[in-house]
């Protein structure tokens, strides 16, 4: 069973992934987030994605890692 969850760790990371994209692009689209074009608004989400592409860094780096003593 732990061999089981091993091969599909990766699988386990990409659907948190899948629903923060999900709700990022519902708050953009429907929300009018960025529809006043206002810098604040822009950076806040600019900042959002770097935050979590630096997130998905760590993650798959430390993976990584651990499956290469």
């Amino acid at each position: 069973m732990l061999n089981f969850i091993k091969k599909l760790r990766f699988l386990l990371l990409l659907i948190p992934l899948g629903i923060i994209i999900r709700y990022v692009d519902l708050e953009i689209t429907k929300g009018g987030f960025l529809s006043t074009n206002e810098k604040s608004d822009h950076f806040v989400f600019i900042g959002g994605l770097v935050f979590l592409v630096l997130g998905l860094l760590v993650v798959v780096l430390y993976f990584d890692k651990k499956s290469n003593p």
